[in-house]
């Protein structure tokens, strides 16, 4: 009965062994069905590097960007000087001279007790001249407007503007993100800006 273990034992062995080499087998026939990524020869090309970006110019947004802030300009002007009120915070669009100026101009109607009515309104414009290398940068704005502003005197005496056209060249400076006007000058419509 003991060599009948043992012979049994060994057929167990003998299986064993050879489901265990059919298992390593397989492995290697699936092995040998699974491509490979071939390695690439020494002289292949190294990958080109993309070329620099080209340098954005700053200046087509810059322009855009001002004429934006001109145009709340011209409304922003408008709605505070029909207001008649001397404290109006002009200062968002304006600064240096044109801002004196208009606040003097407003002032002194409310001191006489004259109003202002109507409007001034934005027809068109262009920027001329742009330096954004200057600390701070500087602009030159040609717009064309309609003043449609009445004043109306302590006694009740309107005078009318008439709604003419108005030919402005305005210098810009750019102050805290928003370009304000510093300087403004009103010329005949028939030169640049209304031209």
């Amino acid at each position: 009965m003991s060599s009948a273990r043992t012979l049994s034992g060994a057929v167990l062995a003998a299986c064993l062994v050879a489901g265990l080499a059919g298992c390593g087998g397989a492995d290697k026939d699936k092995a040998a069905e699974t491509p490979q990524t071939p390695l690439l020869p020494a002289s292949a090309p190294p990958s080109s590097t993309p070329p620099p970006p080209k340098p954005v110019d700053p200046t087509p947004a810059a322009k855009t960007k001002i004429m934006a802030d001109y145009k709340a300009y011209i409304a922003d002007r408008s709605h505070g000087t029909v207001t008649n009120k001397p404290s109006y915070p002009y200062e968002k669009f304006m600064t240096g001279n044109a801002l004196s100026a208009l606040k003097s101009s407003v002032g002194g109607m409310y001191l006489i007790e004259s109003k202002f009515g109507g409007s001034i309104t934005f027809i068109k414009g262009r920027v001329a001249v742009i330096n954004l290398k200057a600390k701070p940068a500087t602009a030159t704005v040609y717009a064309c407007v309609i003043d449609d502003l009445t004043l109306t005197s302590k006694k009740g005496e309107v005078r009318k503007s008439g709604g003419i056209r108005l030919s402005n060249h305005d210098q810009v400076v750019l102050i805290g993100g928003r370009w304000k006007v510093t300087e403004t000058q009103t010329n005949k419509p028939e030169t640049a800006g209304c031209a």
